[in-house]
């Protein structure tokens, strides 16, 4: 199946399922909370789609561009991080899951804070200030991995290595569609294994 169909027809399945479901209404009511990173989970068939949704503060510390060396270097490396799909996920190895596709994108601004200090505030001032609200809300990364598994009957579970390389995460909130059903989760770094 083309990853862009598996997408649409697992995230439609996906969203019907955890939209009905109880937590759902709680993740949703705190939608950008920092420490706490999504995973969404939707099984098709062979095919396995992982999608992680973190506070860019989780991820570097910071949600503005990057405005320093230092800052830059940590984006480098998280950007490095993240496209390494097979270190943040561990699947069962007899469930022989090869990666497809993994997807990296980030909502950081694409210019500084100081670029908004240079802009006329003699008139509007008022609106400005909602401009510069809006250029720095909260910022956030996806990272979406599309897996192929030949025997994905032997996939019972899998362990987020999440939170080795993103220490500021407190937990992760899994919804999870698959043939077994619906399943939410909690992982916290002592406890990253999810169960399908």
């Amino acid at each position: 199946m083309h990853t862009h169909k598996l997408r649409a027809a697992s995230w439609l399945l996906a969203s019907t399922a955890i939209c009905s479901s109880p937590s759902w209404a709680n993740t949703q009511h705190e939608a950008h909370v920092h420490g706490q990173v999504e995973l969404n989970i939707a099984q098709d068939g062979n095919d396995l789609l992982l999608e992680i949704t973190a506070p860019a503060s989780d991820v570097l510390g910071f949600e503005h561009a990057p405005k320093t060396e230092a800052e830059q270097q940590a984006l480098n490396t998280a950007l490095q991080q993240l496209n390494q799909a097979a270190s943040l996920f561990s699947l069962p190895a007899e469930a022989r899951c090869s990666l497809q596709d993994n997807h990296v994108t980030h909502t950081l601004p694409s210019h500084s804070d100081d670029e908004h200090e240079d802009h006329d505030e003699h008139e509007h001032e008022h609106e400005h200030e909602h401009e510069h609200e809006d250029h720095h809300g909260h910022a956030e990364f996806s990272v979406q991995s599309v897996y192929r598994c030949e025997q994905i009957q032997q996939l019972g579970q899998l362990t987020l290595n999440w939170f080795s390389y993103f220490p500021a995460t407190e937990n992760i909130q899994v919804q999870a569609i698959s043939d077994k059903g619906q399943t939410a989760a909690t992982l916290k770094a002592a406890q990253p294994l999810f169960r399908f």
